[in-house]
């Protein structure tokens, strides 16, 4: 047996109310009736019973019908209701419809025979709604939901139509590339993102056409490896996984992208290949010279005897002179070897990084007035100290600075820079005005035996490296043909406390 409806009759009329009742009984329905007889017993009833639907007269002895359902809804009483109004007042009606009126009839013979329709179509229609509003209430959150997670992701998320302009540009978007949405809307990944050098350029479009051809046809493209360019001007290495975009006709209308930067990470993984290549190297260099040492020293040995000689003839002795020099030479070369495969032992203590830094600095004042080169030192106090052997890191610094000083044969700036890189971290750049390398080389200095210098042996870096690891620093560089290079170190610091040793 179906439930009673509930309706609550608010209506000064008794003839009309008669009527209405009269229609329901002969209607066959179940209902309940509760009949009041102003709009303050109507608010009441409401308050403390529960009913179906609302049948409110236009005008009780103590107000409007209006006024009196604008405080219902104010007191956030859900209830369909129908609205009594006097005949042909089609302005009342339309004004409570506004309202949230559900239906309305006219005071009348022919509505009150014709309610119970009224009642039941309203009943119907009320559940409807309220379905539908708790439908769309959940639509609403849940793509809220979502998209306060596609906002506040910390990869770059970005949504472009199939002529590569940005229609989406998350939060994650403007920290890892550095421009914020409005930039950016509207326009293409190509002007702002891609690399400045028109070689990577062209290879860049190239790369990213045949990507999006394939992304045309349905396909998701993951995890590809490209360079991209942030606001600031730093080349980045990102991550991308490119979807298609389709409407809800399944028709192709964009590709969404999600980028992560990896730069970091391809980083530490250089650092890794670099460092077993490094290891292993070591091993051979420190065979080879051994090997290179006791026959070396005895040749060196054999000409220094040979020179000692008094009657010998010119021709001869520069000849001897001259393998001497070439002896010293090799020798250096050999010397290096070893030091690169076996460093000496470290012994580390608390260390002021700025010290080091005016320590170093102080052997190549003569140096740098030679050169024309003037100096800059830019010393951030109060950092955190290092934990590190002092000559270990002046070789270092040495070693950076040296290069730095040959990259300027016509004069330039050195520039150092200590500053702090968050919790206990410190950093020291060494930056030239010389003239800087290409990108091919970039990826080599650090290798060893490799040398643009035609003196050089290639192995200066290579033990730079060896040395900052020992220490638990990392060293980066970035250069531009033409405009000169920036060495920067990243030292973990060293509080004093006795939690350390």
């Amino acid at each position: 047996m179906s439930r009673k409806i509930r309706l609550l009759i608010a209506e000064e009329d008794v003839g009309f109310i008669k009527m209405i009742e009269d229609s329901l009984r002969e209607s066959g329905g179940l209902y309940e009736i509760g009949k009041v007889f102003s709009g303050e017993a109507c608010m009441k009833k409401l308050q403390e019973e529960s009913f179906d639907i609302l049948l409110l007269d236009h005008s009780l002895p103590d107000g409007k019908g209006l006024d009196w359902l604008r405080k219902f809804n104010g007191l956030e009483i859900g209830i369909p209701t129908v609205f009594v109004t006097p005949k042909g007042d089609p302005k009342l009606s339309i004004e409570a419809m506004k309202e949230g009126i559900f239906d309305y009839i006219n005071r009348s013979a022919e509505c009150a025979k014709a309610f119970p329709f009224v009642v039941n179509r309203a009943v119907e229609g009320y559940s409807l709604m309220v379905e539908k509003v708790r439908l769309q209430k959940e639509l609403i959150e849940t793509k809220s939901f979502l998209e306060s997670i596609v906002e506040k992701a910390g990869d770059a998320i970005s949504v472009v139509d199939l002529e590569g302009n940005v229609l989406y540009w998350n939060e994650g978007a403007e920290q890892i590339y550095g421009y914020q949405r409005e930039e950016v809307l509207g326009k293409k990944l190509s002007d702002f993102l891609y690399p400045r050098d028109e070689k990577q350029r062209k290879e860049e479009m190239k790369l990213m056409r045949g990507v999006m051809e394939r992304v045309e046809k349905g396909e998701v493209i993951p995890n590809i490896e490209v360079k991209r360019r942030t606001k600031d001007g730093r080349e980045i290495t990102t991550s991308m996984t490119i979807s298609p975009l389709r409407s809800a006709e399944g028709k192709m209308v964009g590709a969404s992208r999600i980028c992560k930067d990896i730069t970091q990470l391809k980083k530490a993984e250089e650092r890794l290949t670099l460092a077993e290549r490094l290891s292993s190297l070591g091993e051979l260099t420190a065979g080879v010279a051994h090997e290179l040492r006791n026959p070396l020293a005895g040749i060196k040995i054999n000409t220094q005897v040979l020179l000692r000689k008094k009657d010998l003839p010119d021709m001869e002795r520069q000849l001897l002179e001259s393998s001497q020099e070439g002896i010293e030479k090799i020798q250096k070369i050999v010397d290096d070897m070893l030091h690169f495969a076996k460093p000496k032992a470290a012994h580390f203590k608390e260390e002021e990084i700025n010290d080091l830094v005016e320590n170093s600095l102080s052997i190549f004042q003569t140096k740098l007035k030679k050169e024309n080169i003037s100096l800059e030192f830019l010393r951030t106090e109060g950092l955190p100290r290092i934990r590190a052997d002092a000559h270990q890191i002046q070789q270092v610094l040495i070693n950076l600075m040296l290069n730095a000083i040959q990259a300027m044969e016509k004069g330039g700036t050195l520039t150092l820079r200590t500053f702090s890189e968050g919790k206990d971290r410190v950093g020291v750049e060494v930056k030239d005005t010389g003239v800087g390398m290409p990108k091919s080389h970039l990826k080599k200095i650090f290798t060893p035996f490799f040398t643009t210098k035609s003196e050089g042996t290639g192995l200066g870096l290579s033990i730079t490296v060896k040395i900052l690891e020992s220490h638990g620093a990392t060293i980066d560089v970035v250069s531009e043909e033409g405009k000169g290079s920036i060495f920067t170190i990243h030292f973990p610091g060293y509080e004093d406390n006795e939690t350390r040793g």
